[in-house]
């Protein structure tokens, strides 16, 4: 059984990789099962299909994010700098990934509109993202976190995107420091409302 698990496991690491660098339709299942070093009869016996594989991989993705999320900001509460430090920790994840895109996206486009799933899959990541940015600006007691919560989001969403068409972890850093002037601008206006209404 564990072997089979490992096979599995093997197949959807190598098919996520490809996936991403060169679009699930130049991938062919028998170049996943070259580069996953089995045969095809194997993959078949674990995939029933290339858009099934799919799915996996994104789940699977999904899943190792959000992981690796919880282990670098394990805290119960949050601080603004921790909220920023997400964009750094996306800029060195997007670094590290070669400037290949964001595979929910990539994959929508894509597939999207023959495979529901696979829409409904990159939909649920975007939002786990943004509610977890929205828990941590709570947790910071940063004022209106919801809405400041979809700001911050969209500077991620933009700076993913930018960062593959630039090559570069540049737009991050300005992703950065656009977040960075939003949460002290929300902050100094709190900050003065609470200092007028002592006054009253």
């Amino acid at each position: 059984m564990r072997s089979k698990l490992v096979t599995r496991q093997k197949i959807v690491e190598t098919s996520a990789e490809l996936f991403l660098q060169h679009g699930f339709g130049s991938v062919s299942m028998d170049q996943v099962a070259a580069d996953a070093k089995i045969t095809k009869m194997t993959l078949y016996q674990h995939f029933v299909s290339k858009e099934a594989l799919l799915l996996e991989c994104l789940r699977w993705r999904l899943e190792k994010r959000e992981g690796q999320l919880t282990e670098h900001f394990p805290t119960e509460r949050s601080t603004s700098t921790q909220v920023l430090e997400v964009f750094d920790w996306m800029a060195q994840r997007t670094g590290k990934e070669s400037f290949h895109g964001c595979a929910f996206l990539k994959a929508t486009n894509e597939m999207g509109g023959t495979v529901p799933e696979v829409r409904a899959i990159a939909f649920e990541a975007k939002r786990v993202l943004r509610d977890r940015l929205i828990r941590m600006l709570e947790r910071a007691e940063v004022p209106h976190a919801e809405q400041i919560g979809d700001a911050l989001s969209l500077l991620l969403e933009g700076a993913q995107a930018l960062s593959l068409i630039e090559q570069s972890t540049r737009p991050f850093q300005a992703a950065r420091r656009e977040a960075e002037h939003l949460l002290a601008s929300v902050r100094d206006v709190a900050s003065t409302h609470r200092e007028s209404s002592s006054e009253n």
